[in-house]
């Protein structure tokens, strides 16, 4: 009987010690980095500058560049646009959105690149 009592007695000590040494695990530091998890890197570096990337100081804000002169025809309006680097891409529609184009600007040089023009096939 006394041998059963301190057997019981000898697993409640084992039982708080593990539980003191869970808890104690536990607390140790939280932010501490595990070695053999692999950081996530992005191995392509994107052309433009995005929020909170490492290339938006190195590419630097455009200049200054002026005023660029894009000629529209009557009921034409700009849909979108979008700019990447030192060009501009401008998708332009006629008043019932036909005449479709894409005009590529060129920030830097002050001038219209090229245009592409969008055309519905022939029926």
């Amino acid at each position: 009987m006394r041998v059963v009592k301190a057997l019981v007695a000898f697993m409640g000590i084992l039982i708080v010690v593990g539980i003191g040494l869970v808890v104690y695990g536990l607390s140790l530091d939280k932010n501490a980095t595990d070695p053999s998890v692999e950081v996530n890197t992005p191995t392509v570096t994107p052309s433009v500058p995005f929020a909170g990337g490492d290339n938006a100081a190195s590419q630097g804000a455009l200049a200054a560049f002026g005023d660029i002169v894009i000629d529209l025809d009557e009921g034409e309006r700009l849909v979108g646009y979008s700019v990447d680097g030192s060009q501009a891409t401008l998708h332009i529609e006629g008043p019932q959105g036909d005449s479709a184009r894409l005009v590529i600007v060129s920030l830097s040089e002050k001038k219209v690149l090229g245009r592409i023009l969008l055309q519905q096939a022939a029926q």
